[in-house]
């Protein structure tokens, strides 16, 4: 698919996310769905640049549903926002961004801990490998990454905030990475968040569109 985004390339980002989540996707034909079980069973539905018309119709059934949450893929992100501005909707998040790297230039070895103390542990359900990364029994980092034909789909790179600045983000990714390149993924695939994005920069991705969140 190349450095471009399409709907097929948001499809196989949600299935792989819903997959290390434990999440059932959904195509209505219009949008699609996934029940967010652990989040008070809300739903998020995805829509990848839509027409105004289509948004605008989706966004208004949100006023009905407050368990309900819209995401949206574009490079168009102040035009849709401003279209649905007559309906008193809530933009909750404005910055994040879909990405992509070639797995080609990744590092593939397994990484060193980032200093003396950590320990890591690899888990593996199905598709979806995950790593854990505690400090004298404290968890300190951890994420979760997902194969999807050749795509490998990051998800939840977190770190505890007492031990950022570590560079546990990134030893995490390295060892995800390390750990999926048996399955001859050629791409990554990823939702940053605005603080997320720098360090994903930093290893080689590349924003692919604006990510916006809308509530009723």
């Amino acid at each position: 698919m190349g450095a471009e985004a399409d709907r097929e390339l948001l499809r196989t980002w949600i299935t792989g996310w819903s997959a290390c989540r434990g999440y059932e996707p959904h195509d209505d034909g219009r949008t699609t769905s996934v029940l967010l079980t652990d989040q008070q069973n809300r739903t998020e539905h995805f829509l990848f640049e839509p027409t105004d018309e289509l948004l605008l119709d989706v966004a208004s059934e949100l006023r009905q549903d407050p368990l309900r949450v819209l995401t949206v893929v574009t490079n168009r992100m102040q035009a849709l926002i401003d279209a649905t501005a007559p309906l008193g909707t809530r933009v909750t998040d404005r910055r994040q961004s879909l990405m992509r790297v070639d797995m080609d230039g990744q590092d593939v070895e397994d990484p060193r801990p980032p200093g003396d103390g950590f320990a890591l542990e690899r888990t593996r359900e199905g598709s979806c490998r995950r790593v854990t990364v505690h400090a004298d029994g404290v968890l300190a980092a951890r994420g979760s990454v997902s194969v999807v034909d050749e795509y490998a789909v990051y998800d939840r790179i977190v770190t505890e905030e007492r031990f950022r600045r570590r560079g546990l983000a990134s030893y995490v990714m390295r060892d995800l990475t390390a750990a999926v390149m048996e399955d001859d993924v050629t791409s990554g695939l990823l939702m940053a968040s605005a603080d997320g994005r720098a360090l994903y920069e930093f290893l080689g991705w590349q924003h692919l569109a604006d990510v916006f969140v809308i509530r009723g």
